[in-house]
């Protein structure tokens, strides 16, 4: 039997995996069913399938109803309002750091090794920000091979960190110049221009992988090297930062919006961090 009270929380997994930030793996966390979560990926493909579906389809309905109808508005503000959307989304990555510092317990668990994970993690997006070309319009999308190729390997990465704690699929999408041109794509879809579908089957086919792919190695890293883990995840929270800076804003007017942005997603997700404190990590 399908488990329908899940709808509405998928619902908020789905809001929280558009915004690049807090992660749906986060608000599972927040709501109480991470165990459940992971663990029902995990036995998608086995004989317990059928439990499995149940838990998890209403989550992927509650989701997919919150992409596909908040989707417009962030399509509108990326499209108008770059500089100060980025910094938001700067903020509410951020934001998270906290959380992760404290449910990693640094003082009491690190050590040099995930010490140099961080900087490593930090290194290797700064690296990767410094030769990001400017990206065309999302409009302007490529649909080639190479292209679909790129969208299918961007949705399995995003959809393989969407399961991790502190790390948001939609944050590897930016840091990948693919966010805005699958919220341009989806935004398209549900306005009725089916020219964009090979966009999102390639995304989709990726997330589908990527899910499937990764539950059990996340299970396994998170059970086996858990504060390797949150280095890891920490160092790439912290790099994100340049692959996700717009530059600085040309007006006072861009100033001040991007400012407040910065600050309100900061704590938009701070606060998030401080009522994940209230659950136990698996």
């Amino acid at each position: 039997m399908f488990k329908w009270r899940n709808l509405p929380k998928g619902f908020l997994m789905g809001i929280v995996e558009l915004v690049p930030g807090v992660s749906s793996g986060t608000m599972a966390l927040l709501l109480g069913i991470y165990d459940q979560f992971l663990g029902a990926i995990s036995r998608i493909v086995s004989k317990y399938y059928k439990q499995a579906l149940a838990f998890l389809l209403p989550l992927v309905i509650g989701m997919a109803i919150a992409i596909l109808t908040m989707s417009s508005l962030l399509n509108y503000f990326l499209q108008n309002h770059t500089i100060p959307t980025q910094w938001f989304f700067m903020g509410m990555v951020l934001g998270v750091i906290p959380m992760m510092i404290r449910i990693s317990n640094v003082k009491a668990e690190f050590r040099i090794i995930h010490f140099i994970l961080i900087f490593a993690g930090i290194a290797i997006l700064f690296i990767m920000s410094m030769f990001n070309e400017d990206a065309l319009p999302a409009s302007n999308a490529g649909m080639a091979a190479g292209d679909l190729l790129k969208y299918f390997i961007t949705g399995a990465l995003a959809a393989s960190m969407m399961l991790l704690p502190g790390i948001s699929g939609s944050l590897v999408m930016l840091i990948m110049g693919v966010y805005p041109i699958v919220i341009y794509a989806i935004n398209e879809f549900t306005s009725l221009n089916f020219t964009v579908l090979p966009i999102l089957i390639s995304i989709g086919l990726g997330i589908v992988t990527g899910v499937l792919l990764a539950s059990k190695i996340i299970s396994h890293f998170l059970k086996n090297y858990t504060y390797l883990t949150y280095a890891a995840i920490i160092g790439l929270l912290f790099g994100s930062v340049f692959a996700i800076y717009p530059g600085l804003p040309a007006s006072g007017t861009s100033w001040f919006l991007s400012v407040i942005l910065f600050l309100s997603g900061l704590f938009i997700s701070y606060i998030f961090g401080k009522q994940q404190n209230k659950n136990d990590m698996p």
